[in-house]
Formats: structure tokens, sequence, C-alpha cells
């Protein structure tokens, strides 16, 4: 009886610590005023006209919607762990 409360124990203490990594990785660790903030230091000459948030293969990015100074469209993805622009 000791030996199944024992092995129970520590499936329930290894699936909550489980848990929390998968809660951790899931978390951003840049703002989204961060993330805009560094497109526009790339992208000086345009224009921001929506942001959004999406859930990809490697965790969240925010897509910054910008139109340059010559009028084009740009879809910037910026990774919301590691703060990088993506393609």
């Amino acid at each position: 009886m000791q030996r199944v409360l024992l092995l129970v124990v520590i499936f329930v203490v290894s699936v909550n610590l489980l848990a929390d990594d998968d809660a951790s990785a899931q978390q951003p660790t840049i703002s989204l005023d961060v993330a805009v903030n560094k497109v526009r230091g790339q992208y000086a000459d345009g224009k921001i006209v929506k942001t959004d948030e999406e859930e990809s293969g490697s965790g969240k990015v925010y897509v910054i919607k910008m139109i340059t100074a010559d009028n084009r469209v740009l879809h910037i993805r910026v990774n919301a762990q590691s703060g990088e622009i993506v393609d």
C-alpha cells in the first residue's frame, strides 16, 4: 500500500513540474510595446497600422502591420520569447 501511495505522489509531482515548464515556455518574455519599439527602430520610415498576437509552432509571436514610406504593406513577426524579428 505504501508503494502505491509513493508512486501516486511521485506521479502527481512530476506532472505538476511538467505543467509548470509548459506554462513558462508559453509566456512571452517581451511585451507588445517592446516588440513595436523594436520594429520602429528597424523600419523608421514606416507607419504601424495594426498589431496582433498569434500562436506558431515555436510559441507566441507578435504580428505588426506596417505601411512603408513607399506604400508597401509589411507584416513583421516578432518572437515573443526571444524578441527577434522572424521571417
